[in-house]
């Protein structure tokens, strides 16, 4: 859902300005930036809702608080993960056909529905709640969406390493929610969208999404590992992460980590990349 995005009519000045290997500037939703020796560290931060990049558009229709976003420090992209956004729509929504190159796009629909066009399929396709899409945009494909009121979602997108993946077909995938029913895995309901066992497959590589159900409150040291990043968001629910409360639409970033300790009752919806990648972001040329 494209419209979770602030890049419209940028994509053909990113990726001249990327192949020409110019200085990306604030103006480009892609601009560099480098990783302080800081965050190469362990690191547990929570970042509260209000901390976010938030955002409304078509008129208070739809709007969108985005845990991962360039151009805000305290949200600022990492790893292969450069732009999340959790979007509200109250009323109905169109976005109009419009084009993506080199990266990988996966919209996650939890409540609603969406219908989506590509040049690559040339359909008409319905998601419904529970399921999640997949874009590999490529050597480039044009998408278009209408997203129903009532409708949550999130859109994440992922560096795959664009200089490789601008010379591959793009693709088109619907998954949907039949096919990531909640299984026990060390006492906690997990749903596992990418990674092992999971029906999807990504890109993006070391990439692995989930989400953790806590049906009860639930006192839980979850694993981690040590040379990947994590960002946990809370789809709703509330606890504590470490000594610090959480509630719907935190997020919480770990890096450097073996785990991390949560007192909670909802669910987790969490990402892990690797904490170096084996290629360069774009945004870090």
């Amino acid at each position: 859902m494209s419209g979770f995005t602030p890049f419209f009519n940028k994509r053909r000045d990113f990726i001249g300005k990327v192949l020409a290997g110019a200085v990306l500037t604030l103006v480009n939703p892609f601009k560099n930036f480098a990783t302080s020796k800081k965050e190469s560290q362990a690191m547990i931060r929570v970042i509260k809702k209000s901390e976010q990049f938030n955002d409304v558009i078509f008129g208070g229709r739809f709007h969108a608080n985005k845990p991962v976003f360039q151009g805000k420090e305290s949200v600022k992209p990492y790893s292969s993960l450069f732009y999340w956004s959790n979007g509200y729509v109250h009323e109905k929504c169109e976005f109009g056909l419009h084009p993506h190159q080199g990266f990988e796009i996966m919209t996650f629909l939890f409540e609603g529905k969406i219908s989506h066009y590509d040049t690559q399929t040339q359909v008409w396709t319905d998601l419904e709640a529970g399921g999640f899409q997949v874009i590999q945009s490529n050597s480039g494909i044009q998408h278009q969406e209408r997203v129903t009121g009532g409708s949550r979602a999130f859109q994440i997108w992922f560096d795959p390493n664009y200089h490789e993946a601008v010379r591959q077909a793009p693709s088109y995938t619907d998954y949907h929610s039949d096919n990531f029913q909640p299984e026990t895995v060390k006492g906690v309901e997990t749903v596992t969208y990418i990674g092992t066992g999971s029906k999807a497959s990504a890109m993006t590589p070391g990439l692995t999404i989930k989400k953790l159900i806590f049906r009860q409150k639930t006192q839980k040291s979850i694993e981690l590992n040590e040379k990947c990043s994590y960002t946990f968001y809370v789809l709703n629910g509330s606890g504590t992460v470490g000594n610090s409360q959480i509630a719907q639409d935190d997020a919480i970033r770990v890096t450097g980590s073996s785990g991390v300790n949560v007192d909670f009752r909802g669910e987790l919806f969490y990402i892990e990349t690797p904490a170096v990648l084996p290629y360069k972001a774009v945004w870090d040329l």
